[in-house]
């Protein structure tokens, strides 16, 4: 993942965040507010995930690293 790509995933969970933040804050029972709740949710979790796909990808790369030469039996 290049710096363009990160800044763009961490402008991207910025906004679901700001989102979710208003969402909660305007709620007031009303159906169109639980919808607009439930909808900053869903972007949060995809967010969220596609932000733990490049950390976890980040971690497995690193271990490969340093687990290669294999040693030798």
């Amino acid at each position: 993942m290049d710096m363009t790509q990160r800044v763009a995933l961490s402008k991207r969970l910025e906004a679901v965040e700001v989102e979710l933040q208003a969402a909660v804050a305007g709620l007031d029972g009303s159906p169109a507010s639980r919808t607009r709740l439930a909808r900053a949710r869903d972007a949060y979790r995809e967010a969220e995930a596609q932000a733990l796909e490049v950390i976890n990808a980040r971690a497995a790369a690193r271990e490969e690293r340093a687990t290669y030469p294999p040693a030798a039996a």
